[in-house]
């Protein structure tokens, strides 16, 4: 397990030394904004490695190195209830959850069928987070990407979990192609439910809004290329953004996910309405981080 080109793993955080891990590559499913995308990666084979792999890479970490927290970078670690029960199996077996927290990438409709026997197998084995990819809070827009989820999945998911006290992270992103003003602000509201529905839980809800980027391969950008109004050069030309053109703005710190953008218009809201957009989502997500 050479581990030797992974700069600042593992690194000391929360007052446990936590290291990346990968338990799986690829994604079976086809979000059309999406780089993991299976029809952009058609060279890559899903693979899962076996449980007893993984907890031995990790029983090496800990006896090694005293790591005891792990965070699963997969494109997607419980993204199959097969996989999750073969890997919890082998959890269970090492008792991992004796010892070790955890992270790991989920997808709703995959944890929305799931019984909750289940998901109190993935507490008791150290689940601390789960990211979600949300992605919008318009019906329409989750059909127009290929998300195949519902608003009524994400909530009684994230509820699911949180109410288990497992912590729960949710991607959004606005922006995209064809999303009016108003499927935008169904986004921004999206994200408020969710805040409130999980303030009183054990586990806590955050979020993190990305501006809609075109990535080479991806459904959306063959979608974007066959409306004749792009080239591949305008799309790829991301620059650097600056949410805090009016001065320090605490809320806005390690937000680097915003930093780059083609600075196109591909929805109804024009690019600074977009990314006000952004600045009113990570302000508030900023003022529940300092009062909680």
């Amino acid at each position: 397990m050479d581990r030797r080109f992974l700069t600042q793993d593992p690194h000391f955080e929360a007052g446990r030394w936590e290291a990346n891990m990968v338990g799986a590559r690829g994604c079976p499913y086809d979000c059309s904004f999406c780089g993991a995308a299976v029809s952009a990666n058609p060279d890559v084979t899903i693979r899962v490695r076996r449980p007893g792999n993984v907890v031995a890479e990790m029983e090496y970490l800990r006896d090694s190195l005293g790591v005891t927290a792990f965070r699963f970078v997969d494109d997607l670690f419980l993204g199959a209830k097969r996989v999750i029960t073969s890997m919890m199996t082998g959890f269970s077996r090492a008792h991992v959850g004796d010892w070790a927290v955890w992270d790991a990438t989920g997808r709703i409709n995959v944890l929305h069928r799931v019984d909750d026997t289940t998901l109190d197998l993935l507490v008791a084995n150290g689940l601390r987070e789960v990211a979600l990819g949300i992605e919008s809070g318009s019906e329409r827009v989750l059909a127009y990407i290929d998300k195949r989820i519902t608003q009524d999945m994400i909530r009684s998911v994230v509820r699911r979990l949180v109410t288990r006290g497992i912590n729960v992270k949710g991607y959004f992103i606005v922006g995209f192609p064809t999303e009016t003003r108003a499927e935008m602000a169904q986004t921004v509201d999206l994200v408020r439910q969710l805040w409130d529905l999980t303030d009183s839980a054990p586990g806590r809800f955050r979020s993190s809004v990305f501006e809609f980027r075109p990535y080479p391969g991806t459904p959306e950008w063959g979608r974007l290329l066959a409306t004749g109004l792009y080239t591949p050069e305008q799309l790829l030309d991301y620059t650097a953004v600056d949410l805090t053109d009016q001065g320090v703005d605490e809320g806005m710190r390690q937000r680097d996910e915003f930093n780059f953008s083609s600075n196109i218009q591909f929805g109804e809201a024009s690019v600074d309405e977009v990314r006000a957009a952004l600045v009113t989502l990570s302000h508030g997500e900023h003022e529940r981080r300092v009062a909680a």
